[in-house]
């Protein structure tokens, strides 16, 4: 390992180290509360039958029912995922479910341009793989990687594999942000401030982007086309050139808008799930794109660290107690390992399947 990757190692662990530590410092894992005359500072409490206990430096205290109905709490992640609601979970999960095949779809449509035999059914197989992959890998970029090489084991160029997933990620992003900007607004998010100039640029740097690859201008910049900087975006440059390019990426618009759509309607229902309201509903939305945003860091597997850090930080903007933006988080996170472990059990019958052929 050269010394610049080892210093890339050391900055990722260290960045998902710090995540941690400030979701360990933020949440806590019991409920914290204040009742007046017994202790000055929040404690931790647990409660049972007879009233609570709290749990404080000099030892723990009991209290009858009546004072700790009176107590002044924040809810802990325990009590938080302890009030979650069964059914809604369920259905949740449903909308999860046709969120990924949505997902494999706007994928479909990309490839279909590119003259890729790729059924939607096994555009979605692969997407379920990616998952299970996104889930040992770091972040989203893991997944992709794993798309890419599942099209060139099928014959497709590499230059076109590489073209197809980084204008579909491109697309959910710029789809995404797009969605919850326009959400904010309708909710009356007027002054979104930094949140919503975050996200603003999301969607105007993919327009920006889109036109600065399609104009005649850069056709003419060889010096930069044929640049090792420009070399990674080469292929998306040459399928943008295509007639049919607009087309597909109307389509894959419309498709990409239900994809987020289903994903912020998962995490909204989530916190209602959880018997949680989002005091601003306009920032809960702006908070949820950025922590999603946010998850497709390639530091640690999964985005363990910093995807739990974002959805305490960008929820709680929203006034989301730190203890439900954490179990908002790890209930998103159990339907993506679902949908993983589906992936994996495709890869192990894919791989036997193989086997026994040869």
């Amino acid at each position: 390992m050269t010394a610049r990757r080892r210093w890339i190692a050391w900055l990722k662990w260290g960045l998902a180290l710090v995540a941690l530590l400030f979701v360990v410092w933020v949440v806590p894992v019991r409920d914290r509360c204040q009742a007046p005359g017994l202790v000055s500072t929040r404690a931790a409490v647990s409660r049972d039958e007879t009233g609570c206990t709290l749990y404080l430096r000099s030892g723990e205290v009991h209290i009858d029912g009546a004072t700790c109905a009176g107590l002044q709490c924040e809810p802990g992640l325990q009590s938080t995922l302890l009030r979650a609601k069964a059914t809604p979970l369920v259905g949740l999960g449903v909308l999860y479910v046709l969120g990924s095949f949505a997902w494999a779809v706007r994928w479909w449509l990309l490839l279909s341009l590119m003259g890729i035999r790729f059924s939607v059914f096994r555009a979605w197989r692969v997407s379920l793989e990616a998952q299970a992959g996104g889930i040992l890998l770091p972040g989203g970029v893991g997944g992709d990687a794993l798309r890419i090489g599942s099209l060139v084991a099928e014959g497709a160029p590499m230059g076109t594999a590489v073209a197809s997933v980084l204008l579909d990620r491109a697309l959910g992003l710029a789809t995404l942000a797009s969605l919850a900007l326009g959400l904010g607004a309708a909710l009356g998010g007027t002054a979104l401030g930094l949140l919503g100039q975050l996200l603003a640029v999301i969607p105007v740097g993919f327009v920006v982007g889109l036109g600065v690859l399609r104009s005649a201008w850069l056709g003419r910049q060889v010096w930069l086309v044929e640049s090792r900087l420009f070399r990674p975006v080469a292929p998306v440059l040459e399928y943008l050139r295509d007639p049919q390019a607009p087309r597909a990426l109307g389509w894959g618009l419309v498709v990409s808008l239900w994809v987020s759509g289903l994903q912020l309607l998962v995490v909204r229902g989530l916190v209602a799930a959880l018997g949680a309201t989002a005091v601003d509903e306009a920032r809960a939305f702006s908070g949820m794109a950025l922590a999603f945003v946010a998850s497709a860091v390639p530091v640690l597997p999964g985005g363990w660290g910093t995807s739990d850090a974002a959805f305490v930080y960008f929820l709680g903007a929203a006034r989301v107690s730190a203890g439900v933006a954490l179990a908002v988080c790890l209930l998103y996170r159990l339907f993506w390992y679902a949908s993983g472990l589906v992936g994996a059990v495709l890869v192990v019958l894919g791989g036997a399947g193989k086997r026994s052929k040869s």
